[in-house]
């Protein structure tokens, strides 16, 4: 109603300073100038009518720049203290022009976004996934596996480069909101917010078993070339959907030095960290069986091997340690962090 009641040219001149304020923050401007009308129309607090009321001449033309002690902060952090010292005001026309301008701000923001397209039924992400919008919906260009898990894309490189563009995509949204909290109410920005968080979560898992599917295709390879003696760690990608980020799981398979590889050792490493995964109260229970799965399919890759305990050569689990291969300089196998 407030916003209604302001005038065509008051309209248009908040509307153009909140353009210009997103620019800078989206260039990350050390420094920017807006203006506030002249004049606004507000509610009266003690008659609740509608009335005019002249913004003071000197809070008119408003500069915002980085100072010494803030050096590094955002444009963003240094827009939204000013927008709050306004709104703090005890002029009531400062205070309504930035609650003015955050909503338009937040809009603007939000309405650059794409907002991704209905989700055909042979297409990318799993039907069955719990937290679904109400329209599923998806965005095409950032899909890195269709509906049989067959990757869309041709290099890590290429994929990665997906990741971080549903990152910064979730990055402005999360911007806008903190730019005008109340937009979360509408349905605009939880449609967008609800198909991120899903295609990332999502895909990001794909991605990570993806990642361990290469990591054991690497292992039976360097194992076929007996190039595995020199000890054996695993960093294997999980995509935590509390953090909504790919992190990692260390697995020391073989300790460093000139020990033959075998595979129990690396059933035992899993089973370790079967056991202490299952306890991690620190990960959310979605992440937690996220993470067992792929150790699943480690175990499973793996599970030709006959078990091992290490009492002695009568035993009838005792297994032979081949001798180091002379000239053997393998180094561990290390996936990259993205």
């Amino acid at each position: 109603m407030l916003w209604r009641n302001q005038t065509n040219e008051v309209q248009q001149h908040f509307v153009a300073q909140a353009e210009q304020i997103l620019q800078a923050i989206q260039k990350n401007r050390p420094s920017l100038e807006f203006s506030l009308p002249e004049k606004v129309v507000l509610v009266d607090p003690c008659t609740h009518a509608y009335r005019e009321e002249i913004i003071p001449a000197r809070y008119r033309r408003q500069t915002i720049g980085r100072r010494l002690f803030q050096r590094g902060n955002s444009t963003l952090s240094i827009v939204l203290q000013r927008l709050s010292d306004l709104q703090s005001s005890a002029h009531l026309s400062l205070s309504l022009s930035a609650n003015i301008l955050r909503y338009w701000i937040a809009r603007l923001w939000l309405n650059q976004l794409p907002e991704g397209e209905a989700l055909p039924e042979n297409k990318g992400l799993n039907p069955s996934s719990e937290a679904r919008p109400e329209v599923q919906r998806y965005f095409p260009e950032w899909l890195l596996f269709n509906s049989n898990g067959e990757p869309l894309f041709s290099t890590k490189a290429e994929a990665e480069q997906s990741i971080h563009a549903i990152e910064a995509t979730l990055q402005s949204l999360l911007s806008a909101m903190a730019v005008d909290p109340t937009i979360v109410e509408e349905e605009a920005f939880r449609s967008r917010y609800m198909t991120l968080v899903t295609q990332m979560v999502e895909q990001g898992r794909a991605y990570c078993e993806y990642l361990t599917k290469s990591i054991l295709s690497t292992i039976r390879k360097r194992q076929s070339q007996h190039t595995l003696n020199r000890g054996l760690s695993i960093h294997l990608p999980y995509f935590d959907d509390q953090l909504l980020e790919i992190r990692y799981l260390d697995l020391e398979v073989v300790p460093p030095g000139r020990i033959a590889f075998e595979e129990v050792f690396l059933i035992h490493a899993i089973q370790r960290a079967q056991e202490s995964i299952s306890k991690n109260s620190k990960l959310s229970l979605s992440t937690r069986q996220h993470i067992l799965e792929e150790l699943k399919l480690m175990e499973t890759s793996f599970s030709d091997c006959a078990p091992y305990s290490p009492v002695g050569a009568l035993s009838p689990y005792y297994r032979r340690i081949k001798p180091p291969i002379s000239g053997d300089t393998s180094q561990n196998i290390s996936e990259s962090k993205i």
